[in-house]
């Protein structure tokens, strides 16, 4: 095997303190965006309620709830919601913790890779800074502690922990079913950094059988699990409503790739970083192209599985949501780093040139980083889309007590934030005209709240066709949510 890059003289062992102060840097932002005053996100607000009936109703296998995800982190929210009380900070504190994990496993996975602890460094802080990553940090999603998994069992891998690697892998799952597409990279990846030249198969089995016997197990434990809760099977559900059963049809090839290269241009937040550290990378890998180094099989393991990893989102009909890239983003940061470094120190140039260009790195990604201290990016949380729900649903709860509120288009949200023990029943209703049949007739009032008066036209149309009146309510500093009192003529 060839010697790591490291030994180069540029590849001198980072000082200790500068990965503790790049995991700080990125955990001090983290706890920051805890600070953002922003409303739950409507998936975000269906994982808190969730949890909180574990808390408030003891329903400790989420039987009474819609669940078409695995339990892992609506766990975490849940023990959050114990020891501080519900509430969107203590919603959001666990994947805050999760993602500043994260630059930290992030750091160790690129040095066991590369042997070389500034493209570790690089990494971590390309991560740390990413307004993609900072935007997912201080949210409620799935993603983020799936993501963690993820690079926990990559680098377990790539130090031959098989057993632990599979346990972490079945974390993975348990935080979110999609991140098992990273599945094939933790093995291949712990492959080609464990293989030795003369390794027979059975020794290559027998480490895949260490893999897979945790693995197996925590999907095992996954499974009874589910199995108590019949006959609600979060596994059915999650097929039902994710699986897209077709590929992309002809039209929808531009959009699509449009919408996920929207998303990427946030990894970095700087279109010529960017451009830079994808030139970087594709010159490491043609240069590693026929090289027998591990760091170099590594690159290409990455490389392959994340072009294979776009491919499928792309060409599958799933939802082109922000999120869904998460679990690759810190891998595309380590390719980056990797070709960033190995192409400054064949440049030969002398120590301030890669200081500069650190300084310019980041310099250029700052804009992004104040964007997403401030919630203004367009991914990751609510955007603002749900400003004034609290005030709405604490005008339900004082002032229409024991009454039914119809409502389309605030579900999860104003189910999370009426609270455990609403003092209102709310009635989700999908069409209007099912809403005119359900009020026509009544003698006794009832409601309807809906995101806007725009949005309740429909509604409100087809209860007057129905000869049902409806009386808007004022609710002042709640927004422009539109709330009507139902009266039969």
């Amino acid at each position: 095997m060839t010697p790591p890059a490291s030994r180069t003289r540029f590849a001198s062992p980072a000082p200790v303190l500068l990965p503790a102060l790049v995991i700080l840097v990125g955990a001090l932002l983290r706890i920051a965006l805890l600070g953002v005053d922003a409303r739950l996100h409507p998936d975000e607000a269906l994982f808190a309620t969730q949890a909180r009936t574990i808390t408030a109703q003891g329903d400790l296998l989420l039987r009474g709830v819609d669940l078409d995800k695995p339990p892992l982190t609506i766990y975490s929210l849940a023990l959050s919601f114990m020891l501080l009380g519900p509430s969107e900070f203590a919603a959001r504190l666990p994947n805050v913790f999760a993602s500043a994990l994260a630059i930290a496993a992030l750091y160790r996975l690129t040095c066991a890779l590369s042997g070389d602890r500034v493209t570790g460094l690089l990494a971590a802080l390309l991560l740390a800074l990413s307004p993609y990553d900072l935007a997912f940090a201080a949210t409620a999603f799935t993603d983020v502690q799936a993501t963690l998994w993820a690079l926990v069992a990559a680098l377990l891998a790539a130090r031959g922990r098989w057993a632990l690697a599979g346990a972490a892998t079945a974390l993975m799952i348990a935080s979110k079913l999609n991140a098992a597409l990273a599945l094939p990279l933790i093995v291949a990846l712990g492959l080609a950094l464990t293989t030795r030249e003369g390794d027979s198969a059975r020794a290559i089995l027998a480490r895949l059988a260490r893999f897979a016997g945790p693995l197996v197990i925590g999907l095992a434990l996954l499974a009874l699990w589910d199995a108590a809760r019949a006959p609600q099977s979060f596994w059915a559900l999650n097929a039902a409503r994710n699986n897209p059963d077709r590929l992309i049809r002809s039209d929808e090839l531009l959009p699509r790739l449009e919408a996920w290269g929207s998303w990427l241009r946030y990894v970095t937040g700087a279109p010529l970083l960017s451009l830079a550290l994808l030139a970087g990378a594709l010159a490491n890998l043609g240069s590693g192209w026929q090289s027998r180094a591990r760091a170099a099989l590594s690159d290409w393991l990455i490389a392959t599985w994340a072009v294979a990893f776009l491919a499928a989102h792309w060409l599958i009909a799933v939802n082109t949501y922000d999120r869904y890239l998460h679990t690759l983003v810190p891998f595309l940061l380590l390719l980056g780093a990797r070709g960033a470094v190995r192409s400054v120190r064949a440049a030969k140039v002398g120590r301030a040139v890669p200081v500069a260009l650190l300084a310019l790195t980041v310099a250029a990604m700052l804009p992004g980083i104040a964007s997403a201290l401030h919630g203004e990016l367009p991914l990751g949380g609510d955007q603002g889309h749900h400003a004034g729900i609290d005030a709405l649903a604490d005008a339900l709860n004082r002032k229409l007590a024991g009454a039914v509120v119809y409502e389309n288009g605030l579900g999860w949200e104003l189910a999370y934030y009426l609270g455990a023990q609403p003092a209102v029943r709310i009635v989700h209703t999908p069409q209007p005209e099912a809403l005119a049949d359900e009020v026509a007739g009544r003698t006794d009032t009832r409601y309807f709240v809906a995101p806007s008066a725009a949005f309740a036209a429909p509604w409100l149309d087809a209860l007057a066709r129905e000869g049902v009146a409806a009386q808007r309510i004022d609710l002042g500093g709640a927004g422009d949510y539109a709330l009507y009192a139902l009266i039969s003529r």
